[in-house]
């Protein structure tokens, strides 16, 4: 490690949570609660309904950072030990799940442990992940036994040696906030060919409101005049547009699959009572959701 990577190293850096990516930032419809119960030091609490961090209590660990589906907890992974592209599983809290398959993802096959088998936390971090990672398509971590270690890299160091554009540490940080890693954390971005949730419409209670398409962080949604598509690949589990739903017609659960984009047929009508033009996913529909919403007899 060079003079400037250890200087870095030395640094302490503030975990934060990024008002313009929380979810529950922009909408107060939002229950995301994925941060604080990730936080073992509940280190996190809610202040008129936004999660803040109490840096006196965040002992930085992380665990809030790597379970945000929208990566907006900045800051910067602890400490994590490699070898020649192998995980040293060490006498520390293991890697997430997240970014077990990440890791993976990243070439990372094997991990290094003292004994003959995992253990504890580490046991059950990887056995997670190598469910994870056989519904993928992939093959498992695999348990190595090694006694002597004679260099490791950090798991910040291994972000920076991964990428492409071959820049270096330095030019990786933001001066005014020393912000490290977490746009690396979207795991969709490392299986581009698989989604790991589905959202369902539910087309006779979709009014075509727009809010879905409009506050979505991984911009998933799209609705053109004729088609109402979703790219699955991109839904990280955040739920927002199924918390802000008006009609409560969104409706998101866990699936690891084959990705796909689901479409729905758009069609345009004209109202029966106001005769304004509307657009519906229900071909049976000739009364737009305004009008339906309106007491009988409201005219007179």
């Amino acid at each position: 490690m060079g003079f400037v990577e250890k200087w870095i190293e030395s640094l302490d850096y503030s975990f934060e949570i990024l008002p313009s990516a929380c979810v529950r930032h922009k909408s107060p419809w939002s229950t995301c609660d994925k941060c604080l119960a990730a936080c073992q030091e509940a280190a996190i609490e809610l202040l008129q309904g936004k999660p803040i961090i109490d840096q006196e209590k965040c002992s930085e660990c992380g665990s809030c950072m790597t379970a945000c589906p929208v990566q907006a907890v900045s800051g910067i992974l602890p400490k994590q030990s490699f070898i020649q592209k192998k995980l040293i599983a060490v006498n520390t809290a293991p890697p997430s799940v997240k970014e077990l398959l990440i890791y993976h993802a990243k070439g990372i096959a094997s991990i290094i442990c003292d004994g003959s088998v995992l253990s504890g936390a580490w046991k059950d971090s990887v056995e997670k992940a190598n469910s994870i990672l056989v519904q993928l398509g992939k093959a498992p971590f695999m348990i190595e036994t090694e006694t002597s270690v004679e260099s490791t890299y950090s798991r910040r160091e291994l972000f920076s040696l991964w990428r492409k554009e071959g820049q270096s540490l330095v030019k990786q940080v933001t001066p005014a906030k020393w912000r490290f890693n977490h746009k690396d954390l979207d795991l969709n971005h490392y299986y581009p060919e698989y989604q790991f949730f589905d959202v369902t419409i539910h087309q006779e209670t979709c009014t075509l409101c727009k809010a879905c398409e409009a506050t979505c962080p991984k911009t998933c949604f799209t609705l053109e005049d004729h088609r109402f598509t979703i790219n699955l690949q991109s839904c990280s589990g955040c739920e927002l547009c199924q918390e802000l739903c008006p009609e409560k017609a969104v409706t998101v659960t866990s699936l690891i699959a084959t990705a796909v984009t689901k479409s729905y047929d758009v069609y345009l009508k004209t109202c029966s009572q106001c005769k304004n033009s509307f657009q519906t996913l229900n071909e049976q529909d000739e009364t737009c959701p305004v009008c339906k919403n309106r007491k009988a007899g409201y005219l007179s």
